[in-house]
C-alpha cells in the first residue's frame, strides 16, 4: 500500500471511530438547560408580550409589575404603552 493510502485509510478511520464515539459530546451536554429538579431554566423560557404578542426570552424582556404580577415586554415602547393604559409600574 503506498503512504496516500495509508493516510487515508487512517483519516476514515478516523471519522468512523467519531461517527460511533458520538464527536466527543456526552449525552450530560444536552441536560445543562435543566436545573437540579428538572425544570427548564429560566434564560431559556419565552414569554408573550401582552402589547404585540411576540414571543420574547425571558431573560431580554422588559418587565413591568402589574400589582403582584411580572408583565414581560418586547420593547420599551410596548412597555409604555401597556402601562399607560393599565398603569402597572415600571
Amino acid at each position: 500500500m503506498s503512504p496516500i493510502r495509508l493516510i487515508i485509510l487512517g483519516i476514515l478511520l478516523y471519522i468512523a471511530y467519531l461517527l460511533i464515539k458520538g464527536g466527543g459530546k456526552n449525552m450530560e451536554d444536552d441536560d445543562k438547560s435543566l436545573d437540579d429538579d428538572g425544570s427548564v431554566d429560566a434564560s431559556d423560557v419565552l414569554v408573550e408580550d401582552p402589547v404585540c404578542k411576540k414571543l420574547v426570552p425571558k431573560q431580554q424582556a422588559v418587565t413591568a409589575k402589574n400589582g403582584n404580577e411580572t408583565v414581560y415586554f418586547c420593547s420599551k415602547e410596548c412597555c409604555n404603552s401597556y402601562v399607560s393604559k393599565k398603569g402597572a409600574e415600571q
